[in-house]
């Protein structure tokens, strides 16, 4: 059974990413939920606070299908093919979660105005995605996979970043559209692009 605070969680989601953080206030948030506005602090000290335990939900859920680079030295063991395939799996689970999906959404849309969620978004979601990337690049280059003079940081905005536009241009340029076709594209699009880096650095037999 549900209990309160997950329901106010769970409410707190689909308004925001509806209407946006600065459009929903405590008071609807408890009258979606069923409960006295009062109530909602017995569970959260503010509005802020729920955003901020979205967010930290998010970002935990996100790092729980992060491949540690220990296995991503092994899937490249295997092939290339098994190692990206085995990464855009991973994160196509995680959108195809529906309350991850609206989370997506509401940081995608709030980033140009609130200060917390940008920050947010630069540091969890931009910097330390293509520091990771970068890490990996490196280590197939060590794997003698792509050239040593191939640049790490280059590959890892250059595949990042397109993947990251086509989260905006869904959530944000496009919305709403069908979530399951877009995971759909998203992967096949991804894997397009990735090859072809691959190919542009990848070391000659």
């Amino acid at each position: 059974m549900t209990n309160n605070k997950d329901k106010i969680f769970n409410v707190s989601i689909d308004l925001f990413s509806k209407y946006g953080y600065d459009g929903v206030s405590i008071r609807k948030i408890a009258g979606e939920v069923g409960i006295k506005e009062s109530s909602i602090y017995n569970h959260y000290s503010s509005k802020e606070a729920i955003i901020d335990s979205i967010l930290n939900y998010y970002i935990d859920q996100m790092m729980s299908e992060d491949i540690p680079i220990e296995e991503a030295s092994l899937n490249l063991d295997v092939s290339f093919d098994y190692f990206y395939k085995t990464g855009l799996n991973a994160f196509a689970t995680q959108l195809d979660n529906e309350r991850m999906s609206k989370i997506t959404r509401i940081i995608l849309i709030e980033s140009y105005h609130n200060e917390k969620i940008r920050q947010f978004l630069k540091k969890s979601i931009i910097d330390d995605a293509i520091f990771g990337w970068i890490n990996l690049f490196d280590l197939m280059k060590a794997k003698r996979l792509i050239k040593d003079d191939a640049d790490s940081r280059q590959l890892a905005e250059s595949f990042y970043k397109f993947g990251l536009f086509l989260l905006y241009e869904h959530y944000v340029i496009n919305y709403p559209e069908d979530d399951e076709k877009f995971i759909r594209d998203l992967c096949d699009k991804s894997e397009k692009h990735i090859k072809l880096l691959f190919n542009s650095v990848k070391v000659r037999p």
